[in-house]
């Protein structure tokens, strides 16, 4: 068992990888096992599960949940009171408003199968998108959007308050 340490407002298990610049607000804690890379910031009351990568770049606001086993790919910002669960991956140049909740397995991919990354992709305030969903790079999804579980959304979901399901991921209402 590992033994925790409290410094600045941080609980952080011994066995987690921390690079010397991270940089944290006050009432965070971390599981075990965790990498911070480099240029990472979080901010107040923050809870990171085990088994947690952030790569470099990556912000993370107030109030806010990350499970364990996600995937930062870094160079993103995941906004205040957002929920990220078991699994997900954040790719790289991707915006997350808030209020965003993230379903376990879900994955957003920074660039297209010949390499093109075009523009960021932006998730809106009040998002919640489910299990197993699949976002593909330079995509916006509007704000209190809601994306089924195990969708692949290829293409703008701009109806505010829509739900947006399937293979790829159409508007039903």
């Amino acid at each position: 068992m590992a033994m925790c340490r409290k410094s600045e407002g941080v609980i952080m298990k011994e066995d987690n990888s921390i690079h010397k610049s991270f940089k944290h607000g006050m009432n965070c804690s971390f599981g075990k096992f965790c990498i911070i890379e480099e240029d990472v910031i979080i901010g107040n009351n923050v809870t990171i599960e085990n088994y947690v990568l952030l790569k470099k770049g990556t912000r993370i606001g107030n109030d806010c949940f990350i499970d364990s086993y996600v995937r930062s790919s870094g160079e993103n910002k995941i906004g205040n009171k957002c929920t990220i669960r078991y699994g997900a991956t954040i790719a790289k140049d991707v915006f997350i408003a808030d209020g965003v909740f993230i379903s376990p397995n879900v994955m957003t991919i920074y660039s297209d199968p010949n390499g093109n990354h075009g523009i960021s992709t932006y998730i809106g305030n009040n998002v919640f998108i489910g299990t197993a969903a699949v976002i593909r790079n330079s995509i916006t999804i509007t704000d209190d959007v809601v994306i089924g579980a195990m969708s692949y959304v290829n293409m703008d979901c701009k109806k505010h308050g829509g739900l947006y399901v399937g293979q790829p991921a159409k508007l039903i209402g």
